[in-house]
């Protein structure tokens, strides 16, 4: 009997964050509906559409190696920074 009535003030004092996460995902799904919908071009017809010259200055910065370096850097700060005592 004890234990019913410690539930039941548990439910009452949980009740009201329950409530405003309730309202506050309710808000946030309403705002999303507000976004409009983009538009994504195809990343091969993007390539495809450089010209010869952007295509020779991207092979001399080697920008598949620089770009493959840069999201390693970040992954691997990301997964630092995850580490207790570390980041």
């Amino acid at each position: 009997m004890f234990q019913n009535i410690i539930d039941a003030l548990i439910d009452i004092v949980l009740w009201l964050p329950r409530k405003l996460y309730e309202w506050l995902v309710d808000a946030l799904e309403g705002m999303l509906d507000w976004i409009p919908e983009i538009q994504v071009a195809d990343v091969q017809d993007v390539f495809n559409s450089l010209g010869g010259d952007m295509l020779y200055f991207l092979t001399m910065m080697e920008f598949d190696y620089g770009l493959t370096a840069i999201f390693t850097a970040l992954l691997a700060r990301f997964v630092l920074r995850r580490i207790p005592f570390i980041g």
